[in-house]
């Protein structure tokens, strides 16, 4: 069977596959029986030189800055220094005593602890193979690599996408650590499951894949069912249905995180895959993290 033509969610190919002057007033005229009055000459009054009002209050001021900058540094000059408060803070209080071990907190079990149970063999976190399924360690996305004992590196992984470069470049500024991977196939249907485990740190890396995978699994749902559903209540994690064009594979995905570990999983068929078979292999591998 052909499995180079599935594609992963954003690759390019399809899974293997106006104003008028008034006129001017004429001017009143004087009745004739009204003489014109002569004015009297008034004389031109005489202007001060042009700037003098200007220069004058500029100088001003330049004496006035220069003077109360002086007289202020003498007086700060004559001054005392004034000590500046101590860099310190109040003493911290601590118990004269630690704890008795008996009433110590207990530790965090380990099964609760998301970092202890990825910080293992991040293969025994994949999700079982699904009932009928069998290994496919082929490729099963376009132009993928095949998996090697459950593992790809992260350009491998990247390959997966339309854009590896940028793909890989994302990885690699998450801080990316590792990749395990499963395929499975089960008649005509292909599944695909990967689990990223980036380093912790202050950027949630696991979350902002989940983000963007969740949104290009939108950009190709189907009309109206762009937001998805959820893989469980009370979860962040998602799976999308495709409607895809005549002859094209079906195509179904969910992707969720947990901690520093983000997984995402394909499913691809020639016929219509039920929302069942999705979601809950979803909520397997959710509960497994």
């Amino acid at each position: 069977m052909d499995t180079s033509d599935p594609s992963r969610p954003g690759a390019e190919a399809t899974p293997a596959e106006p104003s008028a002057q008034a006129p001017a007033q004429a001017p009143a005229e004087t009745p004739a029986e009204t003489p014109a009055e002569t004015p009297a000459e008034t004389p031109a009054p005489r202007r001060r030189p042009r700037g003098l009002t200007t220069l004058i209050v500029a100088c001003a001021a330049l004496v006035g800055v220069v003077g109360g900058t002086a007289t202020g540094y003498a007086i700060q000059a004559e001054r005392k220094p004034t000590p500046l408060p101590a860099l310190s803070q109040a003493d911290l209080a601590y118990p004269k005593k630690a704890l008795p071990e008996s009433e110590r907190p207990a530790p965090l079990p380990a099964k609760h602890d998301t970092a202890v149970k990825a910080n293992g063999d991040l293969r025994k976190l994949l999700v079982g193979k699904p009932e009928g399924a069998r290994v496919w360690s082929t490729g099963i996305h376009r132009e993928g690599a095949p998996v090697r004992d459950g593992w790809l590196s992260p350009g491998e992984f990247s390959l997966e996408y339309g854009s590896p470069a940028y793909h890989l470049e994302d990885l690699l500024d998450g801080e990316v650590r590792r990749v395990a991977a499963a395929n499975w196939l089960r008649g005509k249907q292909m599944i695909a499951v990967r689990l990223v485990q980036f380093r912790p740190g202050a950027l949630a890396a696991a979350a902002a894949f989940d983000r963007e995978s969740q949104g290009w699994a939108a950009a190709r749902s189907a009309p109206g069912e762009e937001s998805g559903w959820s893989v469980r209540p009370g979860s962040s994690a998602r799976y999308h249905l495709t409607a895809p064009e005549p002859g094209a594979w079906y195509w179904a995905s969910a992707s969720g995180f947990r901690g520093d570990v983000w997984f995402t999983m394909d499913i691809f068929d020639k016929s219509s895959i039920p929302r069942s078979t999705i979601r809950d292999l979803a909520r397997a591998q959710l509960d497994r993290l």
